[in-house]
């Protein structure tokens, strides 16, 4: 009998005394996401079903039992593995929180070595803790000493991992480390700005057709690609702390509000107005 997930659905959270955290819940069938990046840290769990995605050229299968832990700024995609589709639960968390944890515990910045671990008791932990934080029942003092041990018990099983950036032999030499961070602040600095991609490719001595490829080969995405993602993430951030939708589009560099509404749902499955509601 099949078990096939009917409609392409999202909903989003956020426990009111944990600021920055945010909570979803999705079931997809179709939906397929685009190679993009997130500016947080993004938890998450496949509750029926499995998701198949790529991350730094590898492909993995999220399924039942496995937790994935995606860093910031790294690219992947994803969709379902099966005609039948899959349940996720997400929990995104912002890298200022996670460093702050990570410093408690004497840990260095962590950054995770893989995108995703095979450890049923976090998977099970995970279910429990989102379902505690969408409820949003518990007090402040509960939902975050759950959060904090979840995380503690992540960074302790899974310590900070060395980012593969290791040019092998005889491998035309690409942008380094330090000039995909110099770009990516950039437009991290101006999301609003209609960068052009001469001014881009000037910051690392590049023409334009080096640079397109090269920076293309670094991050897996077009820099076109990354600066639209970056400003929906910073659009969904200035959202969820209650921003007009008109001024969100004009201050992160969409044309206008009707322009950002599409580029949003395309992203999310949601409007800016349909997110926002869910959030406040």
């Amino acid at each position: 009998m099949s078990t096939a997930i009917p409609v392409e659905n999202i909903n989003y959270w956020r426990h009111p005394s944990l600021s920055g955290i945010e909570l979803s819940q999705a079931e997809f069938t179709h939906f397929s996401f685009d190679k993009h990046v997130h500016l947080d840290y993004h938890l998450g769990v496949v509750t029926q079903g499995a998701q198949q995605f790529v991350n730094k050229g590898s492909s993995y299968q999220l399924g039942q039992h496995s937790l994935s832990t995606l860093n910031p700024d790294e690219t992947h995609d994803g969709q379902s593995r099966d005609a039948d589709g899959y349940r996720v639960k997400v929990m995104s968390i912002p890298v200022e929180y996670m460093n702050e944890v990570s410093q408690e515990l004497g840990l260095k910045e962590h950054f995770f070595s893989a995108p995703m671990v095979d450890d049923p008791m976090l998977y099970q932990y995970f279910i429990q803790l989102h379902e505690l934080l969408i409820q949003g029942q518990c007090s402040a003092l509960a939902g975050e000493s759950h959060l904090l041990n979840f995380i503690h018990l992540l960074l302790e099983r899974y310590p900070s991992g060395v980012s593969s950036c290791i040019t092998k032999p005889n491998q035309p030499q690409g942008l380094s480390k330090l000039q995909v961070s110099l770009v990516k602040q950039r437009i991290h600095d101006e999301p609003w700005h209609n960068t052009q991609l001469e001014t881009l490719a000037n910051e690392v001595s590049l023409s334009k057709f080096q640079f397109l490829r090269q920076f293309k080969q670094a991050t897996g995405m077009t820099p076109h690609a990354y600066l639209k993602r970056v400003r929906l993430e910073l659009a969904k951030k200035s959202l969820s702390h209650g921003a007009l939708v008109a001024d969100v589009a004009q201050q992160f560099g969409f044309f206008d509000q009707s322009h950002l509404n599409k580029a949003f749902k395309q992203a999310f499955l949601l409007s800016p107005v349909q997110f926002q509601r869910r959030m406040l």
